[in-house]
């Protein structure tokens, strides 16, 4: 650890604690950000120590804020001591495409950064219109989280005009990242007005926690291609009353059923590249990589889902887990059973299997799969079940062309697969039949998932 991460670790951050008095809610939307943009309000000197105060220590010698070279070039010694503790991207008022230049550099490099879009500090209270250079930052990197934080006390503790702090208690509230795309302008009324909410809500309700974000419950619709998981996952999310998020061939959020804004995430973008390459394929053979790969990005999305969009819960077009488990029915046949099964599900979900195990051997992309992660099992299973020859009339009626596996015998096998699955997780899984009405379907599916809620 570097003397100067020592420094705050040791010194400043005890002496914020235990003279000012620091209470920080939301500490854990930064806690797992590989690389971020801390954003807040600005009234006092302060400040940038409380943020700072907020980090894990290994993420301080990493974190660069942004300060007035003006103002503190005025006294050189606390300048270069300020320039050794903090390193900060200086700003130098005539110049301050130098300062955006170096930011963009530094996030480039890895690095994370502590803003005050305001630019200054402003009336204790009073949250001024935003510069610009927030949301240029963020429209130049999508992919790089953005964290609002609303700070209230050091506008008392250390008010804007005097020379000395006085010992006051300060609250720091660190809202869930957010990823951003559009223009500069656009993203940067957005920040500025969602750190007004955030000010508006601490100062009507600061005694009123929320509820720490608790997992969302996972609904997995499946069945083989043509049975119309795909419609009925989206039925039943545009049905469900609570936050959720489907994810389908595509991800969309809904709020008390009608869609909304949803942010793009990188690893869609390359799980929809492996999908097309799937659909592509003229043999299982050069099916079966890009389909993996895309299913492990389906399941690592889940991840990033709950981060960025924190829904209350997930329907799935579709179960990573159980897909892969089917699928083995079409490559190895003769080794696939009921016991089979479940060691496969065993192994990708982490379940301590020996490494002797002949499912290893009969399966050898077990080993890998194993390294890369476990894989989610979804709280809720509904398959739609419908005979082979109905799917593939559905499909033909679609005019497009088919993939390698929709024959009529390979979707039977995948059936018979899906519904021994079903068996092994019989808590979890209900059998519907798909071959009725639409109408029917979906209020036997609406009822699996209100008596499991």
């Amino acid at each position: 650890m570097k003397p100067r991460v020592l420094v705050q670790r040791f010194f400043f951050q005890p002496l914020i604690k235990f003279v000012f008095g620091l209470n920080i809610l939301g500490r854990e939307n930064l806690k797992e950000l590989p690389q971020f943009i801390l954003i807040s309000n600005h009234n006092s000197h302060l400040d940038t120590l409380i943020l700072l105060s907020a980090l894990p220590c290994y993420k301080i010698q990493n974190t660069h804020p942004l300060a007035a070279k003006e103002y503190f070039s005025r006294n050189k010694l606390l300048f270069n001591f300020m320039n050794w503790l903090l390193q900060p991207v200086w700003v130098d008022r005539e110049n301050p495409s130098d300062a955006l230049a170096e930011m963009q550099t530094l996030i480039e490099k890895g690095h994370n950064l502590i803003l005050f879009p305001e630019g200054s500090r402003g009336e204790a209270g009073v949250i001024t219109e935003f510069k610009s250079g927030i949301g240029r930052l963020a429209s130049n990197n999508p992919d790089l989280a953005i964290v609002p934080a609303y700070l209230e006390g050091p506008e008392r503790s250390f008010p804007k005009g005097t020379s000395f702090p006085i010992p006051l208690c300060n609250h720091l509230t660190i809202s869930p990242a957010r990823l951003l795309t559009g223009n500069p302008q656009s993203i940067t009324e957005h920040l500025h007005e969602e750190l007004m909410t955030l000010a508006h809500e601490e100062q009507s309700a600061r005694q009123q926690r929320p509820v720490p974000h608790s997992k969302p419950v996972h609904v997995a619709i499946l069945g083989i291609d043509g049975s119309g998981k795909s419609t009925l996952s989206r039925m039943l999310a545009e049905l469900e009353t609570q936050s959720c998020c489907l994810v389908s061939d595509s991800i969309q959020n809904y709020k008390n059923g009608k869609p909304c804004d949803t942010q793009p995430l990188l690893l869609d973008s390359v799980r929809k590249w492996a999908g097309k390459k799937a659909k592509q394929a003229k043999s299982l053979k050069s099916y079966k990589i890009p389909k993996l790969t895309e299913l492990i990005l389906r399941d690592k999305l889940l991840s990033d889902i709950n981060r960025w969009y924190r829904p209350d819960a997930v329907y799935l077009d579709g179960a990573p887990l159980l897909n892969m488990t089917a699928w083995a029915v079409l490559y190895k046949e003769q080794f696939f059973n009921r016991e089979t099964c479940i060691k496969i599900i065993d192994a990708l979900t982490g379940v301590s299997i020996k490494k002797r195990d002949p499912i290893f051997k009969q399966f050898p992309e077990l080993k890998t799969l194993r390294k890369i992660g476990n894989l989610h099992k979804p709280d809720v299973m509904i398959f739609l079940d419908v005979p082979a020859e109905v799917c593939i009339s559905r499909i033909e009626s679609r005019g497009e062309d088919k993939q390698v596996h929709e024959t009529t015998e390979k979707l039977t096998r995948l059936r018979d697969a899906y519904l021994l699955i079903c068996d092994v997780l019989a808590e979890q899984a209900h059998i519907i039949d798909g071959n009725r009405p639409l109408v029917d379907v979906v209020a036997d599916a609406t009822k699996v998932v209100q008596n499991e809620n």
